[in-house]
C-alpha cells in the first residue's frame, strides 16, 4: 500500500524545510526564471500568494506582474470553488480567510478561471504523470473543474519533490506541466492546450 496524502505532505514539507534558506532562494530564483520565460504580456494568469515554504517563493507575483500578465488571485469562500480578484500590487493585499493575503477588491465569480491562459497551481509535490499533491484544503480541486479547455495548469516544485507517485482521488485533476529549478517538464498535454 502506498503512502497516504497526509504522510506524503509531511515528508515533502520537512524535506524543503531542511534545505538552507540560501539554497531555497537559489532554487526559487531559478524556478521563477523559467516561469518568466513562459508567461508573456497580455496573458491572464490565475496564481496564488506563496508561503515561504512553497517553491518559487515570495517573488512569484513580481515575476508574473513584470511579464505583463493580468494576475488573478484566489479568494477562498466559506464553501465551494475559489473566487478570483485582480492583483494590483503588494500594497493592495489584505488578510483574508485562513490569514491568506487576498486583493482588497471584491472577488469575481469562480468561473473567471475558465478565461485564464495559465493557472499556477499550488503544490507540495507532483508525480511524473502530473498528479498534484496540494495543501489539503480542496479549494483548487473544486476550482480546477471550471478551468477552460485551453487553460494550462502548471505547478512549481523543487526538483526533489517531483516524486514517483502521488495518491490520487477521483476528483483530482493533473497539471499539464511542472517547473522546477531544472526547467519545464511537460506531461504531454502542455502544447495540446494551445
Amino acid at each position: 500500500m502506498g503512502v497516504d496524502k497526509s504522510e506524503l505532505r509531511r515528508v515533502v514539507r520537512a524535506r524543503r524545510a531542511a534545505v538552507s534558506r540560501e539554497t531555497r532562494a537559489e532554487r526559487d530564483h531559478a524556478i521563477l526564471g523559467h516561469l518568466g520565460g513562459i508567461v508573456t504580456a497580455g496573458m491572464v494568469v490565475c496564481a496564488y500568494v506563496p508561503d515561504d515554504d512553497e517553491a518559487g517563493g515570495p517573488g512569484l507575483l513580481t515575476t508574473l506582474s513584470r511579464s505583463g500578465a493580468r494576475v488573478l488571485l484566489p479568494v477562498p469562500p466559506e464553501v465551494g470553488p475559489l473566487g478570483w480578484a485582480a492583483y494590483t500590487g503588494p500594497a493592495d493585499l489584505v488578510r483574508g480567510r485562513f490569514g491568506i493575503p487576498v486583493p482588497s477588491a471584491a472577488p469575481g465569480p469562480p468561473e473567471l478561471i475558465a478565461g485564464a491562459d495559465l493557472v499556477v497551481v499550488p503544490a507540495v509535490a507532483v508525480d511524473r504523470r502530473g498528479n498534484r499533491l496540494g495543501r489539503g484544503g480542496g479549494y483548487y480541486d473544486r476550482s480546477l473543474e471550471l478551468a477552460g479547455p485551453h487553460t494550462r495548469l502548471l505547478a512549481l516544485v523543487d526538483a526533489e519533490n517531483l516524486v514517483d507517485a502521488v495518491p490520487v482521488e477521483r476528483h483530482d485533476r493533473p497539471v499539464d506541466a511542472v517547473v522546477t529549478e531544472d526547467g519545464l517538464l511537460d506531461f504531454g498535454t502542455w502544447h495540446s492546450r494551445e
